[in-house]
């Protein structure tokens, strides 16, 4: 029984050639590592799944409720799945193991249940298939690892960013994207690098990835704008809780420690908002981007600041002094929309202004609202 080749494609393609059926070769999140070639369009699975690099979110959902996945997990064998859903053909798998550990499946688009012959084509191909996936990945931890050392040196400038550039092949304008959590101190989901690394490929040219330390970067060969629409679709297909922040466009590769910083900062703003799905460039994380920058500031002014003068006043009264100021600044010193808001009457938030104004917190001084609205923004 020949199975030759030396990657997984040539793989995938044998094992079709063997069973007479359209093959694919998944890692365990489902995503496409090969397929043989021909026969595309068997059904809408296969084309989703080959387009998109990842079998459809309905199909994953199908077969986990139907105990699938946990199936192969569980036994060694060939499993037959015939879901009787609109869309997919029957399919035979089975599981792709390293040692005990499962690190991938093939999967056969077949007419109906497999045949003594295709079992043992199938059982025969899942060891070849599980060194070739191991032989792989080494190869591709060892580039991933020396592509991160380049990016590295290219995000910290100096007189080796542009070495390093030049290594990673990427040419100018670039643009510098920082993929964090949503929440600060919170581990990247995994695999993040791994998918917007596949997604930045599909969709845009001349582009490396790499994590330093919890946040994944990407160097996009292409100014804010068409980068920032690329990160917007990823987010758009993805659920994991993250955010992206966006830095300037450098004009030259070796200038993307420059992009990377204004990333940083929006990173941080993103983050502190907590709102996950959110890709933003610096010009509207402004802002947040500046209060950050004094937040250690008003931790060692303490009872200077006029909001925590305001606070300490509804901590010992149980007035509501923050609130109606915070309310009355964000409306534009308009006392109707103000309490309307707070669903007061308009001289009842008169008076807690002037309760207010009592303490010596006065907000129709600019400089109070500046230091207001500042020291605001750090406490969401």
């Amino acid at each position: 029984m020949g199975l030759g080749g030396e990657d997984l494609f040539a793989l995938a393609g044998s094992v079709a050639e063997l069973l007479g059926a359209p093959v694919t070769i998944e890692d365990n999140d489902t995503v496409v590592l090969a397929y043989s070639a021909g026969a595309q369009s068997v059904d809408e699975v296969r084309i989703g799944t080959i387009l998109g690099r990842r079998v459809p979110l309905h199909y994953r959902e199908l077969l986990r409720e139907a105990g699938v996945f946990e199936q192969m997990r569980s036994q060694p064998g060939v499993v037959y799945v015939d879901l009787g859903a609109a869309g997919m053909t029957p399919r035979a798998a089975i599981a792709v193991r390293d040692g005990d550990e499962m690190i991938g499946a093939i999967w056969a688009a077949v007419a109906g249940a497999p045949s003594p012959a295709q079992q043992a084509v199938l059982r025969t191909a899942a060891p070849l298939v599980a060194r070739q996936i191991v032989r792989e990945r080494a190869r591709a931890d060892a580039t991933h690892q020396a592509s991160a050392r380049r990016v590295a040196e290219l995000l910290s400038g100096g007189p080796t960013a542009g070495r390093a550039a030049e290594a990673l092949r990427l040419p100018g304008p670039v643009t510098v994207a920082a993929i964090g959590a949503a929440e600060t101190n919170v581990a990247l989901p995994g695999r993040i690098l791994g998918s917007v690394g596949l997604h930045l490929d599909a969709l845009a040219a001349h582009t490396v990835v790499a994590q330093l330390d919890e946040v994944a970067y990407a160097v996009i060969g292409a100014p804010e704008v068409a980068a920032r629409r690329v990160l917007q679709d990823y987010t758009s297909r993805t659920r994991a809780p993250i955010v992206i922040g966006v830095g300037r466009t450098a004009e030259k590769a070796a200038l993307a420690h420059s992009s990377r910083a204004d990333a940083d900062r929006v990173l941080a703003a993103l983050q502190h908002a907590g709102r996950p799905g959110v890709v933003a460039g610096l010009a509207e994380s402004l802002a947040t981007v500046l209060a950050l920058q004094v937040a250690d500031t008003f931790e060692e002014l303490g009872e200077l600041s006029p909001l925590s003068i305001l606070a300490e006043q509804d901590r010992r009264h149980g007035s509501e002094l923050v609130a109606s100021v915070q309310a009355h600044l964000l409306h534009g010193g308009d006392v109707t929309a103000a309490a309307t808001a707070l669903h007061v009457h308009p001289n009842t938030l008169r008076n807690r202004l002037r309760r207010a104004a009592e303490c010596g917190v006065h907000v129709e001084d600019p400089d109070t609202r500046l230091v207001l609205l500042l020291h605001l923004k750090l406490t969401r």
